[in-house]
């Protein structure tokens, strides 16, 4: 008589044989019944296992009792794929995978150590006992210094006489340059000459009083008198910068710019800050007791020309007017006559007719 076991005995017996004959074929390398027969031995691939540890679960894992806040890592490019093969990467990686689940977006890069710093030498004392010793300054640097004037300032007193001519008068005139310090005091006379000096009456007389500074002539005063005519000038006021009009009783103002002279002040304006042979231009105001005029005087360059005075090395200036072409000045002034203009042409009477001016005679005390 056989001994039959129960169902569920027969099922979990089956079980265990056919666990022992699977691990059996897997530890001797036998056939696997379940999956079919095996190749042959020789033909068989060899196989690498590797052991990968499973992550942990961080809620596993002893967590640290307060450990120090780390410091954010400054931004730093994203680096290629295969720098997480470096071995130190591998390793700085891994080993914040166990200290924290985050997993980093950019691999931390371990520093390499730095080598101490030597400790500072004390320098040496240095030896000025061989070293040179620098000049005492001038005595009169001081005076140097406190100059007001121009390195080309015209001597204290000085006298030009000018012959004027036109299409239809002719006529002379004297200035008179007088220095005291840094004031400054000129006149002028002029008169018509020959047969018009029937027809212009008496002498027109100006004078002009300022200070003469580094850049030029500042005038104060100036003022312009002719026979039966209420005397007409202007007044300057260099500390608003404005300039009064003064047409006999009806006075206005206007504003002043920098570098504006009177029309006598200009004479001698060109001989303090002359404009050199290798300058482009040079820009100057005029003021009339009627009107503003602006002069951008271009250097021609230099000139060899004859006159009264002799032949007179001359540094030639153009004006032409902007707006008007046909209004042009030009200056010509003596290199050797403490650069005042020794030739002048301009257009007077709204450009109906071109005076010349030419310099007949140079004397100073």
């Amino acid at each position: 008589m056989k001994l039959r076991l129960p169902r569920a005995y027969r099922t979990i017996l089956l079980a265990v044989a056919v666990s022992a004959a699977a691990h059996a074929a897997f530890v001797a390398g036998l056939p696997d019944p379940l999956f079919g027969d095996a190749p042959a031995p020789q033909d068989a691939p060899s196989y690498v296992a590797t052991l990968v540890p499973a992550p942990h679960d961080p809620d596993d894992l002893p967590k640290p009792k307060d450990p120090p806040e780390p410091q954010k890592p400054k931004p730093q490019r994203v680096p290629h794929r295969h720098a997480l093969r470096h071995p130190v990467v591998a390793q700085a990686a891994a080993a914040q995978a166990v200290a924290e689940p985050i997993v980093a977006k950019e691999p931390i890069l371990v520093p390499a150590s730095f080598e101490p710093i030597a400790e500072p030498q004390a320098l040496a004392s240095l030896d000025t006992s061989a070293l040179p010793l620098l000049p005492e300054p001038p005595a009169d640097l001081a005076d140097l210094a406190a100059e007001k004037f121009p390195v080309d300032a015209l001597p204290d007193d000085l006298e030009i006489d000018y012959a004027l001519t036109s299409a239809i008068a002719d006529a002379h005139a004297v200035y008179r340059w007088q220095r005291d310090g840094d004031h400054y005091r000129i006149t002028g006379e002029g008169a018509a000459d020959g047969f018009f000096s029937l027809f212009l009456d008496g002498r027109m007389l100006q004078e002009s009083e300022g200070t003469v500074t580094r850049s030029g002539l500042r005038p104060v005063r100036f003022v312009e008198r002719k026979p039966n005519t209420a005397d007409e000038g202007l007044q300057f006021d260099w500390g608003t910068h404005q300039v009064t009009f003064e047409l006999g009783e009806r006075k206005k103002t206007g504003k002043l710019s920098d570098n504006s002279v009177d029309w006598l002040s200009m004479i001698f304006q060109l001989a303090h800050a002359p404009p050199t042979s290798e300058a482009r231009d040079m820009q100057i105001s005029v003021l009339t007791q009627r009107k503003l005029y602006r002069f951008d005087l271009r250097v021609l360059g230099e000139e060899d020309i004859v006159i009264p005075l002799g032949h007179v090395r001359t540094l030639h200036l153009r004006h032409i007017d902007a707006e008007n072409p046909n209004e042009v000045v030009d200056v010509w002034l003596g290199m050797d006559q403490h650069y005042l203009p020794v030739k002048l042409r301009y257009p007077v009477a709204r450009n109906r007719l071109v005076v010349e001016q030419i310099a007949t005679r140079l004397s100073s005390r």
